[in-house]
């Protein structure tokens, strides 16, 4: 009986894994799409917070992250054959993403730090992000900064989409402080 049970287990195991297979899909293996097609901005940076202050459960949660996400106007650029994008960031309180929970801390406390961040480091520490076509593959170029880390972008940056198929087309992101 016990081995019956476990040859159905397994056939139902066996039959849940073909259910979430799909038909008529694009073949990708094989794709020449290799566009860029959008990019965001944020900036990160440390702070202390103190949760349930003047309590016998008061905490410092020392190194929380607070995250500001830039506002944006981007413009799709063409130079000299590399497609790309124009950026001029903005900010303002709402930017401000608090994380964790409540604590001492304000989001308006938060925001006034941010500035003060900003006004010293400029575009030179700032968190970018891209999507790019499935199956594509992103490299930087002449220096520029690995997307998804700190980098700088006071400078134009260059970087080359490479679709499966092996053909690859160049970006540049051309970042503007509108603060």
């Amino acid at each position: 009986m016990k081995r019956i049970l476990n040859i159905l287990a397994g056939c139902m195991f066996a039959a849940s894994l073909s259910g979430c297979l799909y038909h008529d899909l694009d073949e990708l293996e094989n794709s020449s799409e290799k566009e860029m097609t959008s990019v965001e901005y944020s900036y990160r940076f440390l702070y202390n917070d103190t949760i349930k202050k003047g309590t016998v459960n008061e905490e410092i949660q020392e190194g929380r992250v607070c995250e500001v996400i830039f506002g944006k106007t981007t413009e799709h650029i063409e130079e000299g054959g590399i497609k790309g994008f124009k950026t001029t960031l903005t900010h303002s309180i709402n930017s401000v993403q608090k994380a964790g929970p409540s604590g001492s801390v304000t989001k308006e406390m938060l925001y006034e730090e941010f500035k003060k961040h900003i006004a010293q480091d400029g575009l030179n520490k700032l968190w970018v992000y891209v999507s790019i076509s499935d199956a594509a593959v992103l490299s930087p170029l002449n220096g520029a900064p690995k997307l998804g880390t700190p980098g700088d972008f006071s400078e134009d940056r260059f970087y080359r989409v490479t679709a499966a198929d092996g053909s690859s087309q160049d970006y540049v992101l051309k970042t503007a402080k509108g603060f």
